[in-house]
């Protein structure tokens, strides 16, 4: 029996006037707390990747930092497995992988992050679509207000117009200052998402924030 989503239409507006309409699922009874997947010791240095596609930038930083913790989160079964596989390899402990929803956490107070990764989030292109976007819900920002004085947060999108959105919502906050952007066309590419686009020769948006 397939459990029926029910939604809520509200809107966030930013500091340009700007409404913008989002649908967001009402949240289910019990929600997942973020602590419980975090190992001893490492709980004052947790990096978390929203949308960890294949597993390949988390994988090269668990490696880099095996002082840091790293939890990656996402809804899709076939990349968790090729996340899983990657990460497995390194025969470290110093990550974890969870296939669900980012939403899943929110109902319970997260866990202090040093850096939150948000890589190429969908777009949801077609503009009737545009209120199921992460960043325009109030979770996005609930997951940034985690991160803790002088961490980070991280992201890129192929999609340009989402990316001035993103930029424009991140600094309606007020939390978090702009510390660096630029358009990447060439270069080593950090993820797979990002290496598809590169090799398409269309351009990566990045830009990463601090909290003050």
């Amino acid at each position: 029996m397939t459990e029926e989503i029910r939604f809520r239409k509200t809107f966030i507006e930013t500091k340009d006037g700007r409404k913008l309409d989002f649908h967001r699922p009402l949240p289910p009874k019990e929600s997942l707390d973020l602590h419980s997947f975090i190992e001893e010791g490492f709980q004052h240095s947790l990096e978390v990747e929203i949308g960890a596609g294949t597993g390949r930038f988390i994988a090269q930083r668990a490696q880099q930092y095996p002082e840091r913790f790293f939890i990656g989160i996402d809804r899709k079964k076939d990349r968790i497995d090729a996340s899983f596989e990657k990460l497995n390899r390194l025969g470290q402990k110093n990550w974890r992988l969870l296939r669900t929803d980012a939403r899943s956490f929110l109902e319970r107070q997260l866990p202090p992050l040093q850096i939150l990764h948000v890589y190429h989030p969908d777009p949801w292109p077609k503009k009737r679509h545009h209120k199921h976007r992460f960043f325009r819900s109030l979770d996005a920002r609930h997951w940034a207000q985690a991160i803790v004085p002088g961490g980070e947060l991280r992201l890129s999108s192929d999609q340009g117009d989402y990316f001035e959105e993103i930029l424009a919502i991140v600094h309606s906050w007020d939390f978090l200052q702009l510390e660096f952007c630029a358009v990447k066309r060439s270069g080593k590419a950090q993820s797979r998402f990002e290496e598809i686009f590169l090799q398409q020769k269309l351009p990566v948006y990045k830009a990463s924030f601090r909290k003050s």
